[in-house]
């Protein structure tokens, strides 16, 4: 595959998983009102190893499911994924009530500068000035989201701390995830998806029967997960599999980085659109929120591609 087509490809995916992931906020929405964020978690990926399994089987045989002496990190990486970060998200989304799929979403958009910094801590890459500048101004935005300008509320403490938090504390579980693709570079990203997805599915369905006989969780009732059939369904195999696919597919092709970048600003756009539609009245703090961390967004990529341009010219000059 020549270079152009390749990029071209990875942006398709791009697109593909940022529409999805953007979309998959409100739907969940409407699951959270009836089944506990946990219990939900843990159909949805039970469905997406459902999928993954006979596909990777299909594709690349029974022997791809080999982990080669990886299968502790395989299984803390799919962990860090599909437990961590979609339990995390999902709590903190349903603690920030109504306008949770708008938060949701715009802390999707952080999640360059979260690679960024995870790639500071990891492989030593140094951030520029700019990039430290665009996330604190990502920061900002995601705030004035999240308390709908209201700073009192945020210092005051409550459900919208914890939704923070625990939101930010999710996102560095998937840009863990994203980055982690790298120890495995003999891997399709249909190998990698699908393993790590066994791995996270096992975590969740130990977290779900331990907390439920506990008494810590509530299984829903059999009529709340019927009337949620068809979100449950594109939560597990459009946003559980197709996305997830299509975003390491393309984290592989284009990098983390550049995939985050157009992904991210995509995901908030749509997902706000749809929580709009639905009814919601958006503000104008959380207006100003969503531009300015999209702007972030778009300042660090354009720096990054300046600073990228200057390296390969230097030689030649």
């Amino acid at each position: 595959m020549s270079i152009k087509k390749g990029w071209w490809l990875g942006l398709i995916c791009c697109l593909f998983a940022g529409a999805a992931f953007g979309a998959q906020f409100p739907v969940a929405g409407h699951i959270l009102q009836n089944v506990s964020p946990l219990y939900f978690v843990g159909i949805r990926y039970l469905l997406a190893a459902v999928a993954f399994v006979p596909l990777l089987a299909f594709r690349e045989g029974f022997s791809s499911f080999k982990p080669e002496g990886k299968a502790w990190l395989v299984w803390l990486l799919g962990t860090l994924a599909f437990t961590g970060y979609n339990g995390l998200v999902f709590i903190g989304q349903r603690l920030a009530g109504p306008s949770g799929p708008i938060v949701s979403s715009v802390m999707m958009g952080v999640m360059p500068l979260v690679t960024a910094i995870i790639l500071l801590i990891w492989k030593g890459v140094r951030m520029s000035l700019t990039t430290v500048f665009c996330i604190v101004v990502g920061l900002v935005g995601v705030f004035l989201v999240a308390t709908k300008g209201n700073a009192g509320g945020l210092i005051a403490g409550g459900s919208t701390v914890w939704a923070i938090a625990l939101m930010l504390a999710a996102v560095v579980c998937w840009c863990t995830f994203t980055v982690g693709a790298s120890l495995f570079p003999s891997w399709s990203p249909l190998r990698y998806t699908t393993l790590t997805c066994i791995g996270g599915t096992i975590s969740n369905a130990v977290i779900i029967i331990a907390g439920t006989k506990l008494g810590l969780l509530e299984p829903p009732a059999w009529h709340d997960l019927t009337a949620n059939t068809v979100p449950f369904l594109y939560m597990g195999l459009i946003a559980g599999v197709a996305a997830v696919l299509a975003w390491n597919t393309a984290c592989k092709i284009i990098s983390p980085v550049d995939a985050s970048v157009i992904t991210s600003n995509i995901v908030p756009i749509m997902s706000t659109a749809i929580t709009v539609i639905s009814g919601y009245r958006i503000g104008v703090p959380e207006l100003a929120g969503i531009v300015l961390t999209l702007l972030a967004l778009i300042a660090n990529n354009v720096a990054g591609r300046m600073r990228a341009r200057k390296r390969e010219t230097a030689p030649s000059a």
